[in-house]
């Protein structure tokens, strides 16, 4: 009993002296303040399949992003695209570089074609819940389940993106 209620003080010893002897957050410099700015590419996500992307982080715990993704092919004059704008803004949960957000934003559709569920212009709405990581090196991560909704209803879409942070 003794050596077990040891144990127990010792971890709490080291618990409490890590705690003490770690700088506070607001302290320390988060990549996110010092590389404002990514571009990069997400698979699948808001533009449906893919989209290029770029994003300002003007505060650390906001960012605001743009992108821009394209699908098209045909022949003759049976060509027909689709051009996907996602505008949108992100709400980082946690003050440091692998943190959880809540995004969410408008994507603008534009096609040449009058078939399938994408005719003429028109816009989808999204918001998620994703995980961010940007390292020291400029790399970063998300990973984020989009909610994508229209007047007709909705769906869950996965989305990856990789990008690099300057």
């Amino acid at each position: 009993m003794h050596k077990q209620l040891l144990v127990a003080c010792s971890l709490a010893v080291v618990g409490v002296t890590g705690c003490l002897a770690s700088p506070p957050v607001s302290a320390q410099q988060i990549t996110r303040e010092r590389l404002k700015s990514d571009v990069g590419i997400e698979l699948l996500g808001k533009a449906a399949i893919y989209c290029f992307s770029y994003q300002y982080t003007p505060i650390k715990m906001v960012g605001l992003e743009a992108g821009l993704g394209a699908i098209g092919g045909g022949s003759g004059g049976n060509n027909a695209m689709l051009a996907f704008v996602p505008l949108g803004a992100k709400l980082y949960l946690v003050p440091k570089d692998g943190s959880l957000y809540l995004t969410g934003g408008v994507t603008i559709v534009s096609a040449t074609t009058n078939k399938g569920p994408f005719s003429d212009t028109g816009t989808y709405g999204y918001a998620g819940l994703g995980f961010e990581f940007r390292a020291e090196t400029g790399f970063t991560f998300r990973g984020t389940a989009y909610g994508l909704f229209s007047g007709n209803g909705f769906f869950i879409w996965p989305g990856l993106a990789f990008a690099y942070s300057f």
